[in-house]
């Protein structure tokens, strides 16, 4: 017997979004962050092919998507943010990938590390608890595995001290987040700027890219400029409060008598 189903159930069966290749992967950390060998820190321009490609991929505006509908005042910003804007998130967006790739090869290391330590451990406390110390357990000459395996085990620490350290020293992952918010702050710019919003939304084209150009130098400097009301909103600001003046001090001379 079949059961037909309602046509609200089969509005809910076709919006179902089925999963893609990023929730098909492992959730283990071992699967699901294998670093890269090497990764670039300094970004390079491709060739014009390929940069335009990246363009399309990250989400921006390249020409030959617009095509005929390309007119001048849109040329000029797409020219003035390539020029001003892009360069800049291109080297921050290359930088988050290079400590976020730095990070988990730090933590592959780290992890494999302290693994291989306690099971080194763990096999050399064995193999003394099953009385391999005597000529059973020697390997070569007066060489035993236990030595060994004790040797082994202190080469393994270290690396794993040594990749803690560097960890703590070089701090990718505080790096990489840092990276990654200054790239999509400038993403997030880019297109405010291509509609003319706030605070880009001034009719003359000098002042909205030298504007760019200042909320681009506030982000890679991580300061805040002056806000200008009397340009941007034509608002007169208040004047600031008069300082109170201190308090007289009151002489020791004065709290004496006029006898003394």
């Amino acid at each position: 017997m079949t059961v037909s189903q309602t046509p609200d159930q089969e509005v809910s069966a076709s919006m179902i979004v089925p999963p893609d290749e990023e929730d098909r992967r492992s959730k283990w950390f071992f699967m699901r962050r294998v670093p890269l060998r090497h990764i670039p820190r300094e970004w390079t321009r491709p060739p014009d092919d390929q940069y335009e490609r990246d363009l399309i991929d990250e989400g921006f505006v390249a020409p030959s998507l617009v095509g005929d509908a390309m007119t001048a005042e849109l040329a000029a910003d797409i020219r003035e943010l390539d020029q001003h804007l892009l360069p800049h998130f291109w080297r921050m967006n290359q930088q988050a990938k290079f400590y976020q790739n730095r990070f988990y090869q730090y933590q592959w290391a780290f992890i494999l590390a302290a693994f291989l330590t306690t099971a080194l451990a763990a096999i050399n406390v064995f193999l003394y608890a099953q009385g391999w110390t005597g000529q059973q357990g020697t390997i070569v000459g007066t060489l035993q595995w236990t030595e060994l395996l004790g040797f082994l085990t202190a080469v393994v620490s270290g690396i794993a001290a040594s990749v803690s350290f560097l960890d703590a020293n070089q701090t990718p992952q505080k790096r990489w987040y840092k990276a990654r918010v200054q790239a999509e702050m400038l993403r997030s710019m880019y297109f405010l700027f291509l509609a003319r919003q706030a605070p880009f939304n001034v009719p003359g084209q000098r002042e909205r890219v030298q504007r760019m150009r200042e909320k681009v130098i506030e982000i890679l400097r991580e300061t805040r400029l002056p806000e200008r009301p009397q340009e941007d909103t034509g608002a007169v600001p208040e004047p600031a409060p008069p300082t109170p003046a201190p308090p007289a001090r009151r002489s020791r001379r004065s709290t004496t008598p006029d006898g003394d």
